[in-house]
C-alpha cells in the first residue's frame, strides 16, 4: 500500500491535464480524479475510476517487462525439455517451464504430455482459463491418439470447479472414476478429493465425505483428504470427528493455512 499514494498522484495529474492526442476521458472521471485529489471520495472509489478506465481501453498498461530467454541447444532432445520443465515446476518457476514446454511443443505439437505439462504450469500461474483450454486440447489429443492421459482430466475439472461451475467439474472427475481400472492410485485419489470438494462447495458435505473416505482408502497418510473431511465433518457439526482429522493433519504439518479446502493437483 506504501506505493498507491504517488501512483494515485500521477494518475490525477494525468486526468486532469490530459493530451489532446490520447482518447478522450470521460468528464465524470476528470471530476472523481479532482475530488479525489481534494479529499472529497476515498481511495477506493477513486480506485474503481481508475479500473473502469482500464477496462475501456483510455488506459494501456504495457508490460515493460522483457520476455524471459532460456538458452535451448537444436541438439536438446525433446525428453530433456520436458524433463527441465518439469524441473522448474517444481522449483516453482513455472513461466520458464512453460517455455521448455512450448519448445517441446514446436518440435511434437502432439505430444500429450507435454501438453500436460504446460497446463500444470500455466495453472499454476493463475491463468485457469488458458490451462482449462490446454488441458481440453490435451483430451481431445488423447482421446484421438488412444493415448489420454487422466491428469489432463483431473487438472481441467479443477480449473473449472475453481470458477465455480462444480456440475461440469464432475464430469470430469466422474471420468477419470469410471476408468478406475485404468488410470494409476494417485490420480484415481485425486479424482475422489477433487469431486469431494466439488460437493462441499455445493454444501453437499455428506456425499463429500463418502469421497474423502475413498481417497483415504487409497492412501490414508495423504493430507488432502484429510484436511477435506476435517473441514467436511466441521461442517456437519461433528466436531469430536473433524478435531481427529484435524490432529492428524497437524501430525503432518503444523501450518494452518494448509489446513483448509484444497484440490490436489496431479503431476
Amino acid at each position: 500500500m506504501k506505493y498507491i499514494f504517488p501512483i494515485l498522484v500521477i494518475f490525477v495529474f494525468l486526468l486532469m491535464f490530459q493530451n489532446v492526442s490520447a482518447a478522450p476521458v470521460p468528464l465524470w472521471v476528470k471530476n472523481i480524479a479532482k475530488w479525489w485529489a481534494e479529499g472529497s471520495i476515498t481511495e477506493r472509489e477513486f480506485l474503481n475510476a481508475i479500473e473502469y478506465l482500464v477496462e475501456k481501453g483510455y488506459i494501456v498498461i504495457e508490460d515493460t517487462q522483457e520476455d524471459e530467454i532460456v538458452p535451448i541447444s537444436p541438439e536438446t532432445s525433446t525428453t530433456k525439455l520436458l524433463e527441465k520443465g518439469v524441473e522448474n515446476i517444481k522449483e516453482e518457476d513455472n513461466e520458464i517451464a512453460i517455455l521448455y514446454f512450448n519448445e517441446a511443443l514446436k518440435r511434437e505439437p502432439d505430444n500429450v504430455k507435454a501438453l500436460v505439462d504446460k497446463g500444470i504450469a500455466t495453472a499454476r500461474t493463475g491463468k485457469l482459463a488458458e490451462a482449462k483450454f490446454i488441458f481440453d486440447q490435451a483430451i481431445k489429443m488423447g482421446e484421438t491418439k488412444n493415448n489420454l492421459d487422466y491428469r489432463a482430466i483431473i487438472n481441467a475439472g479443477i480449473a473449472i470447479s475453481i470458477y465455480g461451475n462444480q456440475t461440469d467439474a464432475m464430469v470430469y472427475f466422474d471420468k477419470v472414476i469410471a476408468n478406475a481400472d485404468k488410470v494409476d492410485q494417485n490420480t484415481l485419489y485425486a479424482a475422489y478429493v477433487n469431486k469431494g470438494i466439488a460437493y462441499y462447495e455445493q454444501n453437499k458435505y455428506d456425499e463429500a465425505i463418502d469421497l474423502y473416505d475413498k481417497a483415504l482408502e487409497i492412501n490414508p497418510g495423504r493430507l488432502g483428504a484429510i484436511v477435506n473431511k476435517a473441514n467436511a465433518l466441521q461442517e456437519t457439526k461433528r466436531y469430536d470427528d473433524a478435531l481427529t482429522y484435524f490432529e492428524q493433519a497437524y501430525k503432518i504439518t503444523n501450518d494452518p493455512l494448509r489446513w483448509k479446502p484444497t484440490f490436489v493437483l496431479v503431476e
